[in-house]
C-alpha cells in the first residue's frame, strides 16, 4: 500500500465537493444532518494537511512538515473526538440516545484537548517519518505513563463509535460499523502508522454520508429510518 502527496490531495479533491453536496442535501432534506454532512469537508481539509506533510518530507522542509502535521493531528487527536459524537447527537431524536451523544462529545472535547494541546506547547513531543510508504506520527502523550497505546486508542474509538452504534438511523449504525472495521484492520495490519492509515480509510468511507443525507428525512425515532 503506497500513499503520497498526490493520493492525499486527490482524496481531498474528492471529499470537498462531496461534502458540499451532502450539505446541500441535508439543508433540503433534514437540517439536523448538517453537522454530519460537513464531515467529508473536514476530512478533505485533513487529507490536504497530510498532503502538505508529504510535500514537506519530499522537500526536507521541517516547517512544512510541522504545519501539515499539526493541522492533520488537530483533526485526528481533537476535532473528531467531539465533532463525530456531537453530529450524531444533533441528528438524533431519541431522548435517551441524544444526551449520551452530547455527553461523549463533551468528554471527547476534553480528552482530545489533553491529547493535542500538549503537542502544541511542546513541539518536540512530535516527530514525523515515513514508514511502509505511510506517514508515522510519533507523539508523546500525557497519558503515556499510565495508559498503554492500545488503551488510549480504545478510549478514542469508543468515544467516537458508541453514538453511531446507538443511533436510531440504521444507516448511521452501518456507517459506524464500517468505521470500526477499518480501525480494526488498520491497527492489525499497519499498527505503526495507524493514525494516518485509519484517517485515510475513514475519510474515504465518509463519502457514504452523502447517501445517508440523500435518504434522510424528518422521521420520528420510534419509526426509525433506513
Amino acid at each position: 500500500m503506497c500513499f503520497s502527496a498526490s493520493v492525499s490531495f486527490a482524496a481531498s479533491a474528492l471529499l470537498l465537493p462531496a461534502g458540499l453536496y451532502a450539505l446541500r442535501l441535508a439543508y433540503r432534506q433534514n437540517s439536523s444532518y448538517l453537522p454530519l454532512a460537513s464531515i467529508p469537508i473536514a476530512f478533505g481539509v485533513q487529507q490536504a494537511s497530510e498532503g502538505l506533510v508529504w510535500l514537506g518530507v519530499e522537500a526536507n522542509s521541517s516547517a512544512e512538515v510541522n504545519l501539515g502535521a499539526f493541522g492533520f493531528l488537530g483533526f485526528a487527536y481533537w476535532f473528531w473526538l467531539f465533532w463525530a459524537p456531537g453530529s450524531v447527537a444533533f441528528s438524533e431524536a431519541n431522548p435517551i440516545v441524544r444526551p449520551v451523544g452530547w455527553s461523549l462529545s463533551v468528554l471527547g472535547f476534553m480528552y482530545g484537548a489533553l491529547l493535542y494541546l500538549p503537542l502544541v506547547f511542546q513541539p518536540d513531543w512530535l516527530s514525523v517519518q515515513v514508514v511502509h510508504h505511510s506517514i508515522e506520527y510519533n507523539t508523546r502523550l500525557i497519558f503515556d505513563p499510565w495508559l498503554s497505546q492500545e488503551v488510549e486508542r480504545i478510549i478514542y474509538a469508543l468515544i467516537i463509535l458508541i453514538p453511531f452504534a446507538l443511533a436510531s438511523n440504521r444507516a448511521l449504525k452501518r456507517f459506524g460499523a464500517t468505521i470500526a472495521l477499518s480501525a480494526i484492520a488498520s491497527h492489525w495490519f499497519l499498527h505503526q502508522v495507524f493514525v494516518s492509515v485509519w484517517c485515510f480509510f475513514a475519510a474515504i468511507l465518509s463519502l457514504l454520508i452523502v447517501f445517508i443525507c440523500q435518504s434522510s428525512s424528518k422521521v420520528s425515532w420510534q419509526q426509525g429510518t433506513d
